[in-house]
């Protein structure tokens, strides 16, 4: 089965303002395409998943939009339910797997792990970003600073007067 569909941008945020403290926003709707089959007892879903996020750079603090393209191939399982709870290891392709409960398979709760997953761990505006001046605070992205930086010296000042041969 071929399935196309879009989540608002207001479903998808109350949906992920939920699960935790974001600091993030969708910008745009959350585009999806999925083909669905089953093999056994478990289904597969391949698909592709676009949008637009509103992220905050790490360096400068401006908050940027980042579009995100995101391909994702998982096999769910029927989720068991004979009572134990026995823990057991994950194996590297266990993490391309899930679970799916009551023949009812969430495609919004599958999108926004697939949008965590490809979202930046360290976001910047761009790769250049100079950031903020650690003494007045200024943007140095926009302009220099006039601030007097004090070097202080640290336990690798000493490895600047190596000289390598």
């Amino acid at each position: 089965m071929n399935l196309n569909w879009q989540e608002s941008r207001d479903s998808i945020m109350a949906y992920v303002g939920q699960l935790s403290q974001i600091d993030f926003e969708f910008e745009s709707p959350l585009q999806g395409e999925a083909r669905i089959f089953r093999t056994g007892q478990s289904v597969v879903v391949q698909g592709t998943l676009r949008t637009v996020l509103r992220l905050q750079c790490v360096r400068c603090l401006r908050e940027f939009s980042s579009p995100i393209s995101s391909t994702f191939d998982l096999t769910l399982f029927p989720m068991k339910s004979d009572g134990s709870e026995e823990e057991i290891e994950l194996k590297e392709d266990d993490m391309e797997s899930g679970f799916f409960e009551g023949g009812e398979i969430r495609l919004s709760e599958l999108a926004c792990e697939q949008i965590f997953l490809d979202m930046p761990a360290q976001p910047l505006c761009e790769e250049g970003c100079r950031g903020l001046c650690p003494v007045c605070g200024k943007d140095l992205n926009l302009e220099p600073c006039q601030c007097q930086r004090d070097e202080r010296e640290s336990g690798f000042t000493a490895l600047k007067k190596l000289k390598l041969s």
